[in-house]
């Protein structure tokens, strides 16, 4: 069964079982999140692993590349997703940020070699990803089913039918630099200074996507939490402890008089 040699094994779920047909495509997803850590966690939750999870410094590999993942929806009765021999890449980030150069240059050389290990062409038959518009899905996405189980080459989540998720959201640019070949510098890419080396807004960022990592939408985003404001605290009383007197003496709120109330015994003649 194929392993990529230069990827560190870490398995999750499992298999989602064999290829039922079509030629192999790569597919490309971001994780919706700033860490592979996160990434591993929602897999594990949804049993929504892919092949692959793609960071700036490692390529993880979750499952065999000779059989199915599970990142994709999957309709009952519909064209098959999962199992339509696509190879599936995570690539952690957010669709609607920037990835980083290292990031791309990992997710570059695994491409080469499922391309070289599944005959897989570097063609988009369904067109290249859309990137975001003002941080949001940019909409018109080509999603042809045809396409999807005749042709091989790469798709983005965006473009495989079945789904509606919008990533990974590569930009012109960003795709130029993943078709590079290994012969080819990254200054043949035009717009290359768009493409940061790092992106430390990242880690404080959220997910436009809140129910990515779950493919079959069984879970939805979770309201934010309303607080109970805190509880006001009761004046403090004051004891006056002079020799002539007991007289308590409550501390008013802003704005109204103090009053006070004289609890000194009084002799009667």
């Amino acid at each position: 069964m194929p392993r990529c040699p230069f990827a560190t094994w870490k398995p999750i779920s499992g298999s989602s079982g064999t290829y039922t047909g079509g030629p192999f495509k790569i597919v490309h997803h971001t994780t919706e999140g700033s860490t592979a850590q996160g990434a591993f966690d929602a897999f594990k939750k949804h049993r929504s692993d892919p092949h692959f999870t793609v960071d700036a410094t490692t390529i993880y590999q979750h499952i065999d590349t000779g059989s199915a993942s599970r990142a994709l929806k999957n309709l009952p009765n519909g064209v098959q997703t999962n199992r339509d021999s696509a190879v599936q890449i995570e690539v952690v980030g957010f669709a609607h940020r920037p990835k980083t150069r290292a990031t791309l240059e990992n997710v570059r050389r695994l491409c080469r070699w499922i391309e070289a290990t599944h005959s897989v062409p570097k063609v988009w038959p369904n067109g290249l990803p859309k990137p975001a518009v003002n941080g949001q899905d940019p909409g018109g996405h080509n999603r042809n089913a045809t396409n999807w189980d005749t042709k091989g080459g790469h798709y983005g989540h965006s473009n495989v039918p079945e789904n509606t998720h919008w990533d990974p959201a590569y930009t012109k640019p960003e795709v130029d630099f993943l078709m590079l070949e290994g012969t080819e510098g990254p200054e043949t890419v035009e717009g290359l200074e768009t493409i940061p080396f790092d992106d430390p807004g990242m880690a404080r960022d959220h997910s436009h996507m809140p129910d990515h990592a779950d493919p079959q939408g069984t879970s939805t985003e979770m309201p934010a939490v309303r607080r109970k404001p805190a509880a006001k605290k009761k004046p403090p009383v004051k004891i006056d402890e002079s020799p002539t007197g007991s007289v308590k003496t409550t501390e008013a709120p802003a704005g109204k008089k103090r009053s006070t109330k004289d609890t000194t015994p009084h002799k009667i003649d």
